[in-house]
Protein backbone atom coordinates (compact mmCIF):
# COMPACT_ATOMS: atom_id res chain seq x y z
CA UNK A 1 0.00 0.00 0.00
CA UNK A 2 2.82 2.40 0.92
CA UNK A 3 4.61 1.57 -2.33
CA UNK A 4 1.45 2.35 -4.31
CA UNK A 5 1.16 5.76 -2.63
CA UNK A 6 4.80 6.50 -3.49
CA UNK A 7 4.19 5.63 -7.15
CA UNK A 8 1.10 7.86 -7.30
CA UNK A 9 3.00 10.74 -5.68
CA UNK A 10 5.90 10.25 -8.09
CA UNK A 11 3.57 10.22 -11.09
CA UNK A 12 1.82 13.37 -9.85
CA UNK A 13 5.14 15.15 -9.49
CA UNK A 14 6.29 14.00 -12.93
CA UNK A 15 3.03 15.15 -14.53
CA UNK A 16 3.29 18.51 -12.80
CA UNK A 17 6.87 18.92 -13.99
CA UNK A 18 6.02 18.03 -17.58
CA UNK A 19 2.89 20.16 -17.67
CA UNK A 20 4.67 23.24 -16.32
CA UNK A 21 8.13 22.73 -17.79
CA UNK A 22 8.01 25.98 -19.76
CA UNK A 23 6.95 28.02 -16.72
CA UNK A 24 9.58 26.37 -14.51
CA UNK A 25 12.34 27.10 -17.03
CA UNK A 26 11.06 30.67 -17.41
CA UNK A 27 11.02 31.23 -13.64
CA UNK A 28 14.53 29.79 -13.24
CA UNK A 29 15.95 31.83 -16.13
CA UNK A 30 14.28 35.04 -14.95
CA UNK A 31 15.53 34.52 -11.38
CA UNK A 32 19.11 33.88 -12.53
CA UNK A 33 19.20 36.91 -14.85
CA UNK A 34 17.75 39.29 -12.27
CA UNK A 35 19.83 37.70 -9.49
CA UNK A 36 23.05 38.44 -11.39
CA UNK A 37 22.05 42.07 -11.93
CA UNK A 38 20.47 42.56 -8.48
CA UNK A 39 21.94 40.02 -5.97
CA UNK A 40 19.57 41.27 -3.24
CA UNK A 41 16.84 39.24 -4.96
CA UNK A 42 17.97 36.08 -3.16
CA UNK A 43 18.34 37.57 0.32
CA UNK A 44 16.09 36.00 2.94
CA UNK A 45 14.44 39.31 3.82
CA UNK A 46 13.71 40.13 0.18
CA UNK A 47 12.28 36.68 -0.54
CA UNK A 48 9.88 37.00 2.40
CA UNK A 49 8.90 40.49 1.21
CA UNK A 50 8.40 39.10 -2.30
CA UNK A 51 6.03 36.42 -1.01
CA UNK A 52 4.21 38.92 1.21
CA UNK A 53 3.75 41.51 -1.53
CA UNK A 54 2.38 38.89 -3.93
CA UNK A 55 0.09 37.13 -1.46
CA UNK A 56 -2.89 39.35 -2.28
CA UNK A 57 -2.34 38.66 -5.99
CA UNK A 58 -2.26 34.94 -5.18
CA UNK A 59 -5.70 35.12 -3.54
CA UNK A 60 -7.17 37.16 -6.42
CA UNK A 61 -5.56 34.78 -8.92
CA UNK A 62 -7.46 31.87 -7.33
CA UNK A 63 -10.68 33.66 -8.22
CA UNK A 64 -9.46 34.63 -11.70
CA UNK A 65 -8.40 31.03 -12.37
CA UNK A 66 -11.97 29.79 -11.90
CA UNK A 67 -13.39 32.45 -14.22
CA UNK A 68 -10.85 31.71 -16.97
CA UNK A 69 -11.38 27.95 -16.58
CA UNK A 70 -14.99 28.67 -17.55
CA UNK A 71 -13.70 30.38 -20.70
CA UNK A 72 -14.70 33.74 -19.20
CA UNK A 73 -13.03 36.53 -17.25
CA UNK A 74 -13.61 38.78 -14.24
CA UNK A 75 -12.20 42.28 -14.64
CA UNK A 76 -14.13 43.58 -11.61
CA UNK A 77 -11.69 42.00 -9.12
CA UNK A 78 -9.66 45.19 -8.57
CA UNK A 79 -12.68 47.39 -8.02
CA UNK A 80 -14.13 44.83 -5.58
CA UNK A 81 -10.88 44.97 -3.60
CA UNK A 82 -11.09 48.76 -3.53
CA UNK A 83 -14.76 48.94 -2.59
CA UNK A 84 -14.49 46.38 0.22
CA UNK A 85 -11.39 48.13 1.58
CA UNK A 86 -13.04 51.55 1.59
CA UNK A 87 -16.24 50.16 3.13
CA UNK A 88 -14.32 48.49 5.99
CA UNK A 89 -12.27 51.66 6.63
CA UNK A 90 -15.34 53.90 6.54
CA UNK A 91 -17.39 51.69 8.86
CA UNK A 92 -14.62 51.58 11.47
CA UNK A 93 -13.41 55.20 11.22
CA UNK A 94 -16.53 57.16 10.32
CA UNK A 95 -19.21 55.06 12.05
CA UNK A 96 -17.26 53.51 14.93
CA UNK A 97 -18.44 50.02 14.00
CA UNK A 98 -16.77 47.02 15.71
CA UNK A 99 -14.04 45.41 13.61
CA UNK A 100 -15.81 42.05 13.35
CA UNK A 101 -19.03 43.62 12.07
CA UNK A 102 -17.15 45.85 9.61
CA UNK A 103 -15.29 42.83 8.22
CA UNK A 104 -18.51 40.85 7.79
CA UNK A 105 -20.24 43.76 6.03
CA UNK A 106 -17.26 44.20 3.72
CA UNK A 107 -17.29 40.49 2.86
CA UNK A 108 -21.01 40.79 2.18
CA UNK A 109 -20.21 43.55 -0.31
CA UNK A 110 -18.05 41.04 -2.16
CA UNK A 111 -20.82 38.44 -2.07
CA UNK A 112 -23.31 40.93 -3.56
CA UNK A 113 -20.92 41.86 -6.38
CA UNK A 114 -20.28 38.17 -7.03
CA UNK A 115 -24.00 37.40 -7.18
CA UNK A 116 -24.60 40.30 -9.59
CA UNK A 117 -21.78 39.08 -11.84
CA UNK A 118 -22.85 35.45 -11.65
CA UNK A 119 -26.54 36.13 -12.26
CA UNK A 120 -25.83 38.51 -15.15
CA UNK A 121 -23.48 36.06 -16.88
CA UNK A 122 -25.11 32.71 -16.15
CA UNK A 123 -28.82 33.55 -16.10
CA UNK A 124 -29.12 36.66 -18.27
CA UNK A 125 -26.44 35.63 -20.79
CA UNK A 126 -24.50 38.89 -20.52
CA UNK A 127 -20.94 38.35 -21.84
CA UNK A 128 -18.54 38.06 -18.91
CA UNK A 129 -16.36 40.93 -20.10
CA UNK A 130 -19.34 43.30 -20.31
CA UNK A 131 -20.92 42.17 -17.03
CA UNK A 132 -17.72 42.51 -15.03
CA UNK A 133 -16.83 45.77 -16.80
CA UNK A 134 -20.17 47.14 -15.58
CA UNK A 135 -19.57 46.05 -11.98
CA UNK A 136 -16.03 47.40 -12.23
CA UNK A 137 -17.43 50.83 -13.11
CA UNK A 138 -20.05 50.58 -10.35
CA UNK A 139 -17.43 49.53 -7.81
CA UNK A 140 -15.03 52.30 -8.78
CA UNK A 141 -17.82 54.87 -8.64
CA UNK A 142 -19.03 53.75 -5.21
CA UNK A 143 -15.44 53.71 -3.92
CA UNK A 144 -15.03 57.35 -4.93
CA UNK A 145 -18.41 58.31 -3.45
CA UNK A 146 -17.76 56.64 -0.08
CA UNK A 147 -14.18 57.86 0.24
CA UNK A 148 -14.83 61.31 -1.20
CA UNK A 149 -11.80 60.79 -3.41
CA UNK A 150 -9.37 60.75 -0.46
CA UNK A 151 -7.74 58.09 1.72
CA UNK A 152 -9.59 56.97 4.85
CA UNK A 153 -7.24 56.31 7.76
CA UNK A 154 -7.93 53.47 10.18
CA UNK A 155 -6.44 53.69 13.67
CA UNK A 156 -7.51 50.40 15.20
CA UNK A 157 -5.03 47.81 16.46
CA UNK A 158 -7.51 44.93 16.24
CA UNK A 159 -8.10 45.72 12.58
CA UNK A 160 -4.38 46.17 11.82
CA UNK A 161 -3.58 42.81 13.42
CA UNK A 162 -5.62 41.07 10.71
CA UNK A 163 -2.74 41.73 8.31
CA UNK A 164 0.22 42.81 10.46
CA UNK A 165 0.59 39.70 12.65
CA UNK A 166 3.60 37.41 12.19
CA UNK A 167 3.53 33.70 12.99
CA UNK A 168 6.96 32.14 13.39
CA UNK A 169 8.52 35.06 11.55
CA UNK A 170 6.16 34.62 8.59
CA UNK A 171 3.55 37.26 7.79
CA UNK A 172 -0.02 36.09 8.31
CA UNK A 173 -0.82 37.43 4.81
CA UNK A 174 1.38 34.68 3.32
CA UNK A 175 -0.50 32.12 5.41
CA UNK A 176 -3.85 33.46 4.16
CA UNK A 177 -2.62 33.09 0.57
CA UNK A 178 -1.51 29.49 1.17
CA UNK A 179 -4.91 28.67 2.69
CA UNK A 180 -6.77 30.17 -0.30
CA UNK A 181 -4.54 28.28 -2.73
CA UNK A 182 -5.19 25.02 -0.87
CA UNK A 183 -8.95 25.65 -0.77
CA UNK A 184 -8.97 26.40 -4.49
CA UNK A 185 -6.93 23.27 -5.23
CA UNK A 186 -9.30 21.13 -3.16
CA UNK A 187 -12.39 22.65 -4.81
CA UNK A 188 -11.04 22.11 -8.32
CA UNK A 189 -9.49 18.67 -7.81
CA UNK A 190 -11.43 16.92 -5.07
CA UNK A 191 -15.06 18.02 -5.46
CA UNK A 192 -17.86 17.83 -8.01
CA UNK A 193 -17.76 21.61 -8.11
CA UNK A 194 -14.31 21.52 -9.70
CA UNK A 195 -15.26 18.71 -12.06
CA UNK A 196 -18.24 20.74 -13.26
CA UNK A 197 -16.11 23.88 -13.75
CA UNK A 198 -13.69 22.00 -15.99
CA UNK A 199 -16.57 20.32 -17.81
CA UNK A 200 -18.37 23.62 -18.49
CA UNK A 201 -15.17 25.30 -19.63
CA UNK A 202 -14.24 22.37 -21.84
CA UNK A 203 -17.62 21.97 -23.57
CA UNK A 204 -20.62 23.85 -22.24
CA UNK A 205 -23.14 22.05 -24.45
CA UNK A 206 -21.85 18.62 -23.47
CA UNK A 207 -22.00 19.65 -19.81
CA UNK A 208 -25.67 20.60 -20.22
CA UNK A 209 -26.47 17.29 -21.90
CA UNK A 210 -24.75 15.39 -19.08
CA UNK A 211 -27.17 16.89 -16.56
CA UNK A 212 -24.91 19.50 -14.95
CA UNK A 213 -26.72 22.60 -13.67
CA UNK A 214 -24.60 24.83 -15.90
CA UNK A 215 -26.21 28.11 -14.83
CA UNK A 216 -25.62 27.47 -11.13
CA UNK A 217 -22.02 26.30 -11.50
CA UNK A 218 -21.31 29.12 -13.94
CA UNK A 219 -22.47 31.65 -11.32
CA UNK A 220 -20.86 30.22 -8.17
CA UNK A 221 -17.22 30.97 -9.13
CA UNK A 222 -18.09 34.67 -9.31
CA UNK A 223 -19.45 34.55 -5.76
CA UNK A 224 -16.17 32.93 -4.70
CA UNK A 225 -14.36 35.70 -6.55
CA UNK A 226 -16.35 38.38 -4.74
CA UNK A 227 -15.54 36.91 -1.32
CA UNK A 228 -11.84 36.45 -2.15
CA UNK A 229 -11.48 40.00 -3.48
CA UNK A 230 -13.38 41.55 -0.57
CA UNK A 231 -11.07 39.70 1.81
CA UNK A 232 -8.09 41.12 -0.09
CA UNK A 233 -9.52 44.61 0.25
CA UNK A 234 -9.77 44.14 4.01
CA UNK A 235 -6.20 42.77 4.16
CA UNK A 236 -4.75 45.59 2.08
CA UNK A 237 -6.50 48.25 4.16
CA UNK A 238 -5.44 46.63 7.43
CA UNK A 239 -1.86 46.37 6.18
CA UNK A 240 -1.59 50.01 5.07
CA UNK A 241 -3.72 51.46 7.85
CA UNK A 242 -5.79 53.33 5.29
CA UNK A 243 -7.97 52.81 2.21
CA UNK A 244 -7.12 54.97 -0.78
CA UNK A 245 -9.74 55.92 -3.35
CA UNK A 246 -7.75 54.04 -6.03
CA UNK A 247 -7.17 50.90 -3.95
CA UNK A 248 -7.11 47.80 -6.16
CA UNK A 249 -6.43 49.70 -9.35
CA UNK A 250 -4.67 47.37 -11.83
CA UNK A 251 -4.98 44.27 -9.64
CA UNK A 252 -6.92 42.50 -12.40
CA UNK A 253 -3.89 42.80 -14.71
CA UNK A 254 -1.61 41.01 -12.24
CA UNK A 255 -4.16 38.24 -11.67
CA UNK A 256 -4.79 37.66 -15.38
CA UNK A 257 -1.03 37.67 -16.00
CA UNK A 258 -0.39 35.05 -13.31
CA UNK A 259 -3.18 32.73 -14.48
CA UNK A 260 -2.35 32.93 -18.19
CA UNK A 261 1.41 32.65 -17.68
CA UNK A 262 0.66 29.63 -15.47
CA UNK A 263 -0.70 27.79 -18.51
CA UNK A 264 -4.44 28.30 -18.13
CA UNK A 265 -6.17 28.41 -21.51
CA UNK A 266 -8.21 31.54 -22.23
CA UNK A 267 -10.71 29.35 -24.08
CA UNK A 268 -11.47 27.48 -20.83
CA UNK A 269 -11.25 23.93 -19.52
CA UNK A 270 -7.46 23.79 -19.09
CA UNK A 271 -5.48 25.12 -16.14
CA UNK A 272 -4.23 24.24 -12.67
CA UNK A 273 -3.57 25.86 -9.31
CA UNK A 274 0.03 24.64 -9.48
CA UNK A 275 0.58 26.38 -12.79
CA UNK A 276 -1.01 29.54 -11.43
CA UNK A 277 1.41 29.51 -8.47
CA UNK A 278 4.29 29.50 -10.95
CA UNK A 279 2.66 32.39 -12.81
CA UNK A 280 2.35 34.34 -9.55
CA UNK A 281 6.03 33.73 -8.79
CA UNK A 282 7.11 34.79 -12.29
CA UNK A 283 5.14 38.05 -12.03
CA UNK A 284 6.42 38.57 -8.48
CA UNK A 285 10.09 37.97 -9.36
CA UNK A 286 9.80 40.20 -12.44
CA UNK A 287 8.18 43.05 -10.50
CA UNK A 288 10.52 42.72 -7.53
CA UNK A 289 13.57 42.52 -9.79
CA UNK A 290 12.58 45.58 -11.79
CA UNK A 291 12.06 47.49 -8.52
CA UNK A 292 15.50 46.43 -7.27
CA UNK A 293 17.02 47.60 -10.56
CA UNK A 294 15.21 50.94 -10.27
CA UNK A 295 13.15 50.48 -13.43
CA UNK A 296 10.26 52.95 -13.79
CA UNK A 297 6.90 51.45 -12.76
CA UNK A 298 5.38 52.41 -16.12
CA UNK A 299 7.80 50.06 -17.87
CA UNK A 300 6.60 47.28 -15.57
CA UNK A 301 3.15 47.56 -17.17
CA UNK A 302 4.80 47.28 -20.59
CA UNK A 303 6.62 44.10 -19.52
CA UNK A 304 3.45 42.55 -18.09
CA UNK A 305 1.51 43.35 -21.25
CA UNK A 306 4.17 41.73 -23.44
CA UNK A 307 4.24 38.64 -21.23
CA UNK A 308 0.44 38.27 -21.35
CA UNK A 309 0.44 38.62 -25.14
CA UNK A 310 3.20 36.02 -25.54
CA UNK A 311 1.43 33.60 -23.18
CA UNK A 312 -1.85 33.90 -25.11
CA UNK A 313 -0.06 33.47 -28.46
CA UNK A 314 1.61 30.31 -27.14
CA UNK A 315 -1.77 29.03 -25.94
CA UNK A 316 -3.36 29.69 -29.36
CA UNK A 317 -0.50 27.92 -31.16
CA UNK A 318 -0.75 24.94 -28.80
CA UNK A 319 -4.52 24.73 -29.34
CA UNK A 320 -4.16 24.88 -33.12
CA UNK A 321 -1.64 22.04 -33.06
CA UNK A 322 -3.94 19.91 -30.91
CA UNK A 323 -6.78 20.43 -33.40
Amino acid sequence: MKEKKKIVASNSFTNYFRRNLGSLIGLAALSIIIGVIAPKLFSGTNLLNLLKSNSVNAIISCAMLMAILLGEIDISVGSTVGLAGVVSASLITDFGMPVGVAVLVSLLVGVVIGIINGMSIAYFKVPAFIATLATQCIGRGLTQVISGGISIRVRNDAFSNIAMTNIGGVSVIIIYAVIFLLITWLLLNKTKFGYYIYAIGGNRQAAEYSGINVKLFNALPYVFSGIACAFCGILWTARLGSAAAMLGNGFELDAISAVVIGGTSMSGGVGTVGGTVLGILIIGVLQNGLNLMGVNSFWQYVCKGIIILLAVIIDVIRKSKEN
